[in-house]
């Protein structure tokens, strides 16, 4: 990763930055092999602690400045993983490092969560989501409201005052925005705290140095000679810098007691705090941390009998109601299942969740990915990745991840057992999860489409996504399962002498029903199209004209305009004119709503009780009467046939 003056490609995000620019073959062939060998390296993950997925980057010091590990604070070197676009770097060591639960002293009752959260941060009081670290994960408690952003979460209380009951945190001059330091008053002058100054976050209690005091000279038996207050130190490049009493790392960046005899460096706080560092050695005021880094058990949910408060779930509280049937047809944000029964309810969004469902664990260990816990999140970072690796289902609820891996599991699979999963059919285990479609660029990778409110349109039909369906991770193209059965060219009756073509087309009118075709302005429109003649039909309609009817009580072809029309047209007024209408020429009743037969010579249409269809025929082709039905279904493989043409019928 660069910093310095880069070439890059106009057309596309190619970039080289000067050494590679100008470097020889040779130099090229000797960094292939060291990409080789770090090929078994993952090239990007997604860390549970950041928004974006983290590429694999390799350290480079031709920057106009460097960048620190967000983790430990020190400078990047070697291998890393990072993402540009927020400036967020971790060491290769650092991120496996990061706890997911923290016991902090500035919130010694609960243990404190890593979840990305919409709240302020109680150390530097400011809005997490509108902070430098707003892709970034905070650590929160949900029980008292109280989170620390993933900066502020490494500050430790170091300085004992005997005027006050907590320990005070040194801010130095990196902490925040400069300009954000100016809300903050002492608590002693009332001026403001324009440079360091000590901070107790539990009391929001604030002292200039000169106010706590710390004196510009000060005497520690450690030493003989008298110490100075002086600004950062950096003693040398090496890039290590540790208190010369406690003998822990320091900040370069803070404020240390400095002899200029002999370069005896120190914290302020071990030379203050003379009483502590007699009997053992305090804590440093450095960023890396010291606190105990295993994920701890989240103690149990504090609620009262009717008010839950779980900030992870929703940043309301959320109120417990016996009877939920009352509030319509609406469905709980956790599981996406109808609701019923009891429940918790915010008034305000009217957020509803399943009385089970608001006791969830915030963490489990599940069969189908024993190597890991697997952590519960209530909001997907990328709707379009959205897809539960068991059952292959989009989710738009609440699911469990494993950070380590990307191991998704949507509630359906997680809280069942893999026994209670059922067998699967011959036509699924038949069925491709991965493939190419020739109106798209990208990979398309199989999954369910299920959810009852979210409404999602396949991008060749235009009708709405439900059940099996293909979907592009890249840009979210998305395609019915039987839409890709679609044939890239067809020939129908009534335009038997050239063949139609699925394409892109911009603009035109329908040949079989006149109405127009979707115009491009709202949406990419495929139809089927004859290059020839130029006559374009809509995908519903092309499907429409496959079987000619021809009847005793009309000179031409009819053709069956039946459910795929019907769903298409109702789309159809919704969006693009709600005037359009076909009506029947018999009874002049509009033909919407329900399946019709229309002349494409004379443009007229029939119900099919108006065209008055024998309910019951004799047919040289079976011995039995056959009698009229709607529709039928013999089975679930979704193959179904005529038995007298044997070829393919809609169900």
């Amino acid at each position: 990763i660069s910093s310095g003056t880069n070439y890059t490609c106009c057309r596309c995000a190619f970039e080289l930055d000067l050494v590679c620019a100008f470097a020889s073959s040779d130099d090229h062939v000797a960094r292939k092999k060291r990409q080789r060998s770090n090929a078994d390296r993952k090239q990007a993950m997604q860390h549970y602690c950041h928004i974006h997925p983290l590429v694999l980057y390799k350290y480079s010091n031709e920057g106009e400045h460097d960048y620190n590990c967000r983790w430990c604070d020190k400078p990047l070197t070697g291998i890393f993983y990072g993402c540009k676009s927020c400036g967020f770097f971790l060491h290769e060591f650092c991120s496996d490092k990061i706890p997911k639960t923290l016991n902090h002293p500035f919130h010694p009752s609960h243990p404190l969560r890593l979840d990305f959260v919409d709240a302020t941060c109680n150390a530097c009081t400011q809005w997490i989501s509108m902070s430098k670290d707003f892709s970034t994960a905070a650590y929160g408690c949900q029980i008292c409201n109280f989170n620390l952003d993933f900066g502020c979460a490494k500050l430790l209380p170091t300085l004992k005052h005997e005027g006050h009951n907590h320990g005070l945190t040194y801010v130095g001059p990196t902490f925040r925005d400069p300009i954000l330091k100016y809300h903050f008053q002492c608590s002693s002058c009332r001026e403001l705290c324009l440079d360091t100054f000590y901070r107790c976050v539990e009391c929001d209690l604030n002292l200039h140095l000169k106010c706590v005091p710390v004196p510009p000279l000060a005497k520690h038996r450690y030493h003989r000679h008298p110490l100075l207050l002086n600004q950062p130190i950096r003693e040398d490049e090496i890039g290590e810098y540790y208190c010369d009493i406690c003998e822990k790392e320091r900040d370069p960046t803070h404020e240390v007691y400095y002899c200029q005899k002999c370069t005896y460096i120190a914290h302020i706080e071990c030379v203050l705090n003379q009483e502590e560092t007699s009997t053992k050695q305090d804590s440093s005021s450095s960023p890396p941390i010291s606190m105990d880094a295993k994920a701890s058990e989240l103690k149990e949910m504090e609620q009262t009998e009717t008010i839950l408060v779980r900030p992870v779930f929703h940043k309301h509280p959320l109120k417990f109601c016996e009877v939920t049937e009352n509030l319509g047809e609406r469905v709980c944000g956790a599981c996406r299942l109808e609701l019923s029964g009891p429940g918790y309810i915010c008034k305000g969004c009217l957020y509803i969740l399943h009385e089970n469902c608001a006791k969830l664990p915030d963490e489990i260990q599940h069969p189908l990915h024993p190597q890991h816990h697997l952590n519960l999140y209530a909001t997907s970072m990328s709707l379009d990745q959205n897809i539960c690796d068991k059952c292959q289902d989009f989710y738009f609820g609440f699911f469990y991840l494993c950070e380590h891996c990307d191991f998704k599991l949507d509630l359906k699979c997680a809280t069942r057992a893999p026994s209670e999963s059922g067998r699967t059919t011959l036509k699924e285990s038949e069925r491709e999860t991965e493939l190419f479609h020739f109106t798209h660029k990208h990979k398309l990778l199989f999954c369910n489409f299920t959810d009852p409110l979210v409404k999602r349109q396949c991008n060749l039909c235009r009708l709405q996504i439900f059940g099996p369906t293909y979907h592009c991770m890249s840009c979210g193209w998305v395609l019915h399962e039987s839409c890709l059965r679609l044939p890239q060219e067809m020939q129908v009756p009534f335009h038997s002498q050239h063949t139609l073509t699925l394409s892109y087309t911009r603009y035109g009118g329908c040949h079989a029903c006149s109405l127009k075709l979707l115009p491009s302005g709202y949406f990419k429109s495929y139809n089927y199209g004859c290059k020839d003649c130029g006559v374009n039909y809509h995908i519903a309609c092309a499907i429409s004209l496959t079987r000619p009817l021809k009847l005793d009580s009309h000179m031409h072809h009819i053709y069956y305009f039946g459910t795929d029309f019907d769903r298409f047209f109702a789309m159809y007024r919704d969006f693009i004119d709600i005037y359009a209408g076909l009506f029947c020429s018999h009874c002049g009743e509009i033909c919407s709503g329900q399946s019709f037969y229309r002349c494409l010579e004379c443009f007229i249409n029939f119900h099919l009780e108006c065209l008055s269809l024998p309910q019951i025929i004799k047919s040289k082709c079976h011995i039995h009467p056959l009698t009229l039905k709607d529709s039928y279904i013999e089975d679930d493989s979704e193959e179904h046939y005529c038995d007298a043409c044997e070829e393919k019928r809609h169900p």
